[in-house]
């Protein structure tokens, strides 16, 4: 299929690696990165060497002229050259983010339509809004890390070369530092960790917030619950966590500043009673322990950052998401990116055989189960499937149309099964109107044509929609707020737009008035049917059973009955 990507079932056995953000700036930019590590070098030479020539001002009072060369040219030097290994990457990031970001919304796109609804929408948001961005604030703090560990591994050169009593002194307290650092610094990453997932909670709750707020209007019991049970007490955890976190970070950072406090004490008080030091020696070395409190504290500054980048990484992988796997840049299909269906509209019969679904919810431990089904669809059927809420007619309708991955069992098309390679190509059968419906703002035609604007005006006149949508080139607009029975009756339009062979339709009836009921039943469904459609009809409404080829009952996810309407009486009672 032109311009799609095989959807492939992911193995659950195997998860990918994290993945390193230092890795993924290597292969994406390997030359890039250098240039950062190079000028980073330079950079880091450049400030230490000011810390010489402003010792060496102090001491030498003949040689401040030449100092004052030293200390300008040097000075330039180090701020051109960090500028320059601090920009280039930040563009870099810029293009690796977006790269990334189009991986993942294909990632979504290519996840099974079961693992995305058993992961919730939240999960999935929280990745595209959490995740990917705090990748982006990891990548683009990476080059000040790269050129500060440059600076203060220079500093720390610079002390071994003045004086090995120093160096000795300060590796030791520098090693008690990073011990204490590191306890404290852990116990921050297991809130920062906690904070993600009570984040992704919170977007649960913001979610049932935007698109239950009628239901919460009109119940201030609901409300009220909602209110403090939901939103507040899931903001206070992520306060909370947030605050905790911020004090196991800041733990860590005073430990290093107390640190190099203690450092520079024993280099004025406790360094001469072990060896005579130099004046020139204690200041330089003094002067060099300052400059690289900076650079250390943007470190230390950091290291929550790239703790965060981290869990974003590890959440991504969890989905099936590393990224340091190839995300090559987006190309442009040679061929427009429409669906040719030519060779699909004429197909003889949709087989289910021992077909089984099975849910679990680990937090409740209740689960559903779908059947072994076995089931023949023909080309041409107007097929309703009737049973009571919650046996299965929906996850049926998704297995038929190739959205759910059977767990088990076979999907054939005229006695070919249905593998992960086509997959995708016979769900191009399939046009749904599903309870869940979304709208998208564009007009899609069959086969390699754009949707007809005149058409969609003869469809929505049909549908009565005419003076409620505005047709504007190849996408719509509404005029006039449409109720939940009017955006259905729009994304029918769609779908009669789309003109595949075959239609599914989950209670889309249930909202309408009865005149536009009476003529969905009546007039629509005949007229797809004389079109040579098939079409599933997912529906309660028993008074119009006798207009059905076939009835399918289900029942705790079973067929209980399968009734072909052509060949027996019209007593249909039993079915109601």
């Amino acid at each position: 299929m032109k311009g799609e990507k095989k959807e492939k079932k992911p193995k659950k056995d195997k998860k990918p690696k994290p993945g390193s953000v230092m890795r993924l700036m290597w292969r994406s930019h390997p030359w890039l990165t250098l240039f950062t590590l190079i000028t980073g070098i330079i950079s880091g030479v450049a400030s230490i060497a000011v810390v010489s020539v402003i010792n060496k001002a102090i001491h030498e009072e003949g040689a401040r002229t030449d100092a004052l060369i030293w200390f300008v040219g040097l000075s330039v030097v180090a701020l051109i050259f960090r500028n320059g290994a601090a920009l280039f990457p930040a563009y870099a990031s810029m293009r690796i983010m977006t790269r990334l970001r189009i991986a993942l919304c294909r990632k979504i796109l290519a996840t099974p339509l079961e693992e995305v609804d058993r992961r919730g929408p939240p999960n999935v948001l929280t990745m595209l809004t959490n995740d990917i961005p705090q990748l982006n604030t990891t990548l683009v703090v990476m080059p000040t890390v790269l050129i500060e560990a440059t600076v203060f591994v220079f500093g720390i050169a610079y002390l071994a070369y003045l004086s090995w009593v120093v160096f000795a002194l300060t590796l030791s307290l520098m090693f008690v530092g990073v011990v204490l650092y590191t306890f404290f610094f852990l116990g921050g990453i297991r809130y920062s960790g906690r904070v993600r997932d009570e984040f992704t909670s919170f977007n649960e709750y913001t979610h049932a917030l935007v698109f239950g707020l009628k239901e919460l209007k009109l119940n201030g019991i609901r409300r009220r619950w909602f209110a403090r049970s939901a939103i507040q007490a899931s903001s206070t955890r992520v306060a909370r966590f947030n605050f905790v976190e911020r004090l196991w970070y800041t733990a860590a950072d005073n430990v290093g500043q107390f640190t190099l406090s203690l450092l520079i004490g024993c280099l004025l008080f406790a360094a001469p009673m072990v060896a005579a030091l130099d004046p020139e020696v204690m200041t330089a070395s003094v002067l060099a322990v300052l400059y690289i409190m900076g650079p250390l504290s943007l470190l230390v500054g950091a290291m929550p950052v790239l703790a965060g980048g981290r869990i974003a990484c590890t959440r991504l992988a969890e989905f099936g998401f590393s990224i340091n796997d190839p995300h090559p840049d987006p190309v442009e299909p040679e061929a427009p990116a429409t669906l040719l269906l030519d060779h699909k509209k004429y197909w003889d019969s949709i087989e289910l055989k021992a077909v089984s679904m099975h849910y679990q919810d680990k937090v409740t431990g209740t689960g559903f189960g779908l059947g072994p089904i076995d089931l023949s669809i023909q080309s041409g059927e107007l097929i309703y499937i009737v049973g009571g809420n919650g046996c299965g007619k929906s996850t049926l309708a998704k297995v038929i149309c190739g959205l759910y991955i059977p767990q088990s069992g076979e999907v054939l098309l005229d006695g070919t099964n249905i593998t992960d390679d086509s997959r995708s190509d016979f769900r191009d059968l399939f046009s749904a109107v599903f309870s869940d419906f979304h709208l998208f703002n564009r007009l899609i035609g069959p086969d390699e044509e754009e949707g007809s604007p005149a058409l969609a005006q003869k469809y929505l006149e049909t549908l009565g929609l005419a003076d409620k949508i505005k047709i504007d080139g190849l996408g719509y607009s509404t005029m006039k707020e449409l109720s939940y029975g009017q955006q259905k009756r729009l994304a029918l339009v769609c779908a009669y737009m789309e003109d595949r062979p075959i239609y599914v339709l989950d209670e889309w009836a249930a909202d309408q008035d009865p005149p536009f009921k009476k003529f969905f039943y009546e007039e629509l469904l005949p007229d797809l049917k004389h079109r040579g459609k098939t079409v599933l009809i997912i529906t309660h409404d028993d008074q119009y059973f006798q207009l059905a080829d076939r009835i399918i009952k289900l029942a705790d996810g079973n067929i209980v009955s399968d009734i072909n309407c052509t060949v027996r009486d019209k007593n249909l009672s039993s079915l109601a």
